[in-house]
């Protein structure tokens, strides 16, 4: 195997006179392999000496933190302007880099109430170990598939429902398993974790109340013995409709157009997996929305008249409204990760800094660039040049830059540097 020459240079700092806290003394956590701590530093260190992190609003109020390589978070930093956080990222080579979405009066001080807290960010984060079976997906299914949800809860919630500006929102890939939404608009600034809560219970909608999103209209009255019933049809929210009401409109307007090119067996076990529906309930439902030709069945019916009377079942129809619901709410907001969300003090990655586990860069995006973003391409700084030994330490496969790779344990192996330093990052191997 080749010996690889280095020819890194750097940018040197001789004194840094902005950070507020001093770092932590406490030992590693992990054991590093030095030949490889040197390389990873050395390409940390080559990133933030060449390129220009982003500028941060107010960076003056926002806390800080890091974590650099084998230690635990070293928090509660003040920055007084870009050209400190830059030679603070030259100088440590954090692993990981964060910020506040708040901003504090002092944010260098060492309790939350020294800092006086004056407002803070709207953060999202959809990740992709949220989604229903992920555990099955490969990690850029994941990341395609987040993403799809991520655009969703721009789209559909934040932009339309919420009323935000594109100018208003902060779009980013977190270099990791999913994207984060930085709303900076002023009417969110002041909000306290309860009012935040409210909005995040708004997107995922815990309480699927029927009743508030369709209208009952009466056909039929009878008397028996002094004694009055009815019968109503449900009447489905009009084209026009806003908020919930026209996502529930959308969902079963969707579900059963793609309904019509399902096997019912399909459709049938992913009913059944919906509380309450049932095997019977399942199978009802099929045979009520799909059952006959595709010009007749009941699901060509409510599409036509807006009218759900194919369903003579109150309870049954009411509990498929529900699973509508659930799974627009899964489809639309994914699993908004609520702690973030209502967190008014909370720590999120830096944009522009690197991912410690995977070397992917925090990249900043607009909204019509998510639809052809690739994190495995674009996320992967061109800066990294040459090649690397390396001693796999696992079986790993994985896919960088349109090429895959497919590693064995014990191997001896050269690779890009930018594949290597993802590989490394990810402990399934070694330099040298």
């Amino acid at each position: 195997m080749h010996k690889i020459k280095r020819t890194l240079t750097y940018k040197t700092v001789i004194s840094i006179r902005y950070y507020t806290s001093p770092m932590s003394k406490e030992k590693p956590d992990i054991k590093i392999h030095l030949p490889t701590a040197d390389f990873v530093r050395q390409c940390v260190r080559s990133y933030y000496s060449t390129q220009q992190i982003p500028v941060v609003s107010h960076v003056q109020n926002r806390e800080f933190g890091s974590i650099l390589p084998g230690r635990s978070m070293w928090r509660h930093i003040a920055m007084r302007d870009m050209n400190a956080l830059q030679d603070f990222l030259v100088t440590n080579c954090p692993a990981h880099m964060y910020y506040s979405s708040a901003y504090y009066e002092k944010p260098g001080a060492r309790t939350m109430l020294d800092k006086v807290w004056q407002g803070a960010d709207l953060i999202f984060d959809l990740d992709a170990d949220h989604i229903p079976g992920a555990e099955e997906l490969s990690y850029k299914e994941m990341l395609e598939s987040v993403k799809e949800q991520f655009i969703k809860l721009l789209d559909d919630f934040l932009l339309k429902d919420f009323g935000f500006e594109q100018k208003d929102i902060g779009i980013y890939f977190s270099g990791g398993r999913g994207y984060h939404a930085h709303v900076r608009h002023e009417s969110v600034k002041k909000l306290n974790s309860h009012e935040r809560r409210e909005i995040v219970n708004y997107i995922t909608l815990p309480e699927k109340d029927i009743s508030r999103l369709v209208r009952m209209e009466t056909y039929d009255v009878t008397e028996y013995k002094g004694r009055f019933s009815k019968k109503e049809i449900c009447i489905l929210p009009d084209p026009e409709s806003s908020g919930w009401k026209r996502k529930l409109r959308n969902g079963l307007f969707e579900y059963l157009d793609e309904g019509q090119d399902r096997e019912r067996k399909a459709i049938v076990k992913e009913l059944v997996g919906f509380e309450g529906i049932g095997k019977k309930g399942a199978e009802d439902i099929w045979t009520i929305l799909f059952d006959g030709d595709t010009e007749t069945c009941g699901a060509a019916n409510i599409k036509r008249s807006n009218r759900l009377e194919a369903f003579d079942n109150d309870q049954l129809r009411d509990k498929f409204l529900r699973f509508i619901l659930d799974r627009r709410t899964r489809k639309m907001a994914g699993e908004t990760d609520e702690p973030v969300t209502s967190d008014i003090k909370r720590l999120i990655r830096l944009p522009g800094s690197l991912h410690g586990k995977t070397g992917f860069m925090v990249v900043e995006l607009g909204l019509d660039d998510l639809k052809d973003f690739d994190p495995l391409k674009d996320t992967v700084w061109k800066g990294f040049t040459g090649e690397t030994d390396m001693m796999v330490l696992a079986d790993h496969d994985f896919e960088l830059l349109g090429e895959n790779w497919k590693l064995k344990k014990g191997e001896e192996i050269t690779l890009p540097t930018a594949a290597a330093f993802h590989v490394i990052l990810q402990r399934k191997a070694r330099v040298g």
